[in-house]
């Protein structure tokens, strides 16, 4: 189990290192795309021999475009930052980064779950109308939020309805419109004197967004393993190496004293003369 959690956390500061390389100079490079999509193809794999299973499985798909955004707010410019010439343009090329990060992640670790047709009632504008509504933050009297755009529970929950209910959901062919749509709307309500806690509120109602689109809209990719030779049993594999392979494979191993105990005499101690 130790060995397990020590090359998980080497993977997770892998992915985060990576995000890190892409966010210094706010630009993705087709390099860096690429290094990407490959880290975490092979976070999906196993290795021959292992007793482990992948270091990415579809519990961890939240955390990995949880921290693209947590990671990113560590690039934020600001007004007090003398080496930008201009921070906003730096934020606007920061989160399309992070857009493009995302997309990676997606298009690598998730599938469609939309139908060809939408709903009677979708639109596009309707869907831009509410995407606004979630980063507005005037109140009802018209004065500004301190804090910047903080999505409620309730908001949240409006978003799920919309993109769920039959009536507006949203049909296949815009589903990478609805995520990029997110960015490209967020951008606009960057704060315009560059205040770094008001754009990190902004970053995490992006992920609020992106979260509900990918709840709502995909589904974890299946995990097809190419296992070797000697995660292959066949006819010829003896009786220990074939227990073995299934063990090797099985993702949600229980720990035994943590996840259940055994008491296969019901607590009989040998001085008992009955039987248990």
């Amino acid at each position: 189990r130790n060995r397990i959690t020590n090359c998980n956390t080497m993977a997770d500061a892998a992915i985060e290192e990576l995000y890190r390389e892409a966010f210094t100079d706010r630009t993705i490079t087709p390099d860096e795309n690429a290094e990407l999509i490959s880290t975490l193809q092979s976070l999906q794999s196993i290795e021959d021999g292992s007793s482990s299973p992948p270091a990415l499985t579809p519990d961890k798909l939240v955390w990995l475009r949880a921290s693209a955004f947590r990671i990113g707010c560590e690039f934020l410019a600001d007004g007090d930052n003398e080496d930008v010439e201009d921070p906003r343009d730096e934020n606007v090329k920061l989160l399309k980064t992070i857009n493009a990060v995302v997309h990676a992640l997606e298009t690598t670790c998730l599938l469609p779950s939309l139908e060809e047709d939408g709903g009677e009632d979708f639109s596009k504008a309707s869907a831009e109308e509410l995407f606004k509504s979630l980063y507005e933050t005037e109140d009802e009297v018209g004065e500004e939020d301190e804090d910047g755009p903080v999505i409620s529970r309730e908001e949240a929950n409006a978003l799920q309805e919309f993109l769920t209910n039959e009536a507006t959901r949203p049909p296949l062919s815009v589903l990478i419109w609805l995520r990029s749509t997110a960015f490209r709307l967020g951008s606009q309500y960057l704060d315009e004197e560059n205040d770094k806690a008001k754009n990190v509120a902004l970053l995490r109602s992006i992920n609020v967004i992106v979260h509900t689109v990918e709840s709502t809209c995909m589904k974890p990719k299946p995990l097809e393993l190419d296992f070797p030779p000697s995660h292959t049993p066949d006819a010829n594999t003896d009786f220990a190496t074939a227990v073995q392979t299934i063990w090797n494979l099985d993702a949600n191993r229980l720990a035994p004293h943590k996840d259940y105990k055994m008491d296969v005499q019901s607590s009989k101690h040998p001085s008992h003369k009955y039987d248990a």
